[in-house]
């Protein structure tokens, strides 16, 4: 999906849709269940622990990253990326 250009192209009003269609908890579902959930491994540090241990019985360690995003215009970002 990722490499099909109309998707990428639509890609914030196809989320949007889905969103009004799916209701705000069906989709926060859904979306955990594929791109969001494969990158992100909690919410929270509660959320995060069940992951972590799965990982640690096969040794595997965990690096955290803290992220947050915000909407900003190009040019705001590109302001606060030079600052």
């Amino acid at each position: 999906m990722c490499a099909v250009e109309p998707l990428l192209q639509r890609h914030q009003q196809l989320l949007h849709v889905s969103q009004k269609l799916l209701g705000r908890r069906l989709f926060e579902s859904l979306m955990k269940m594929t791109f969001y959930g494969q990158f992100v491994g909690g919410e929270d540090q509660e959320a995060i622990k069940p992951l972590i241990r799965h990982n640690e019985a096969f040794g595997v360690g965990s690096i955290l990253d803290y992220s947050v995003e915000e909407d900003l215009s190009p040019e705001e970002a590109e302001k606060k990326e030079m600052e």
